[in-house]
């Protein structure tokens, strides 16, 4: 009888025997759809291998199956649509908002929206002494966030008020979104939305520091050029502000 130690070790290296004939399955497909027997000689596997892949990825929708050929799924296709919108907007965002935190020596963040979180894709540092700091593949609440308020400033109001309950809907009149943790950190964001050519709000940028650099004046100082920077990324992606 094997030990547990043995067993545990046989589990981990079938899992990843499965894994990578997943992805032979799934890059195999890359260049257009096959049928089962032409999907088993590009991988070379028995045919009930294929089938068990191919229906566990299609499951999942990784896969589609059209008539008898199988070719890349929706959520496949949304998830490399996804990475690529992200890497496209950090890389445009980034000489932009090291500009601003020169500026202003001050943390600026760049965080797109994943369901009820924002992921942080790209991080300028502060130059202050003591520094609100996040780095890049950090998460955090939506509702807890000004990067959470201007990823939604264009959502309705059922779903602004499910965020942020009790928190009147709007925006300054600046196109940026203050706020305030009151958490033992006081942290203090200015945050203002990016958008691509559609207009659709796709990341939002955020200056964070503390009281004792930031008050309350110099938020409502800044605040403009938060936006500046963020009309310049948008533009830079395509967008055209309306009149």
């Amino acid at each position: 009888m094997p030990l547990p130690e043995a067993a545990s070790a046989q589990t981990l290296e079938r899992s990843s025997q499965t894994l990578a004939r997943a992805i032979d399955v799934l890059e195999a497909l890359a260049d257009g759809p096959l049928d089962m027997k032409a999907l088993q000689d590009r991988v070379g596997l028995t045919r009930s291998t294929v089938h068990r892949l191919a229906r566990l990825l299609v499951e999942r929708r990784m896969l589609i199956l059209e008539g008898r050929r199988y070719g890349l799924g929706p959520r496949l296709l949304s998830l490399r649509q996804r990475a690529s919108e992200r890497r496209s907007v950090a890389t445009v965002a980034l000489p932009i908002i090291d500009e601003l935190a020169a500026e202003t020596h001050e943390a600026v963040n760049l965080g797109v929206r994943d369901g009820d979180e924002v992921t942080y894709v790209a991080q300028a540092p502060s130059r202050r002494r003591i520094a609100v700091r996040h780095r890049v593949g950090d998460r955090n609440l939506v509702a807890a966030t000004a990067l959470g308020r201007a990823l939604l400033m264009d959502a309705d109001l059922e779903t602004w008020a499910r965020y942020f309950p009790g928190e009147a809907r709007g925006h300054e009149a600046n196109g940026c979104i203050f706020h305030d943790d009151d958490g033992g950190d006081r942290i203090r964001c200015i945050a203002s939305p990016i958008r691509d050519a559609a207009g659709v709000i796709v990341a939002a940028l955020s200056l964070s520091s503390i009281p004792q650099y930031m008050d309350e004046a110099r938020m409502v100082a800044l605040a403009p050029r938060v936006r500046l920077k963020a009309e310049q990324i948008s533009v830079e992606l395509g967008y055209a502000r309306r009149a």
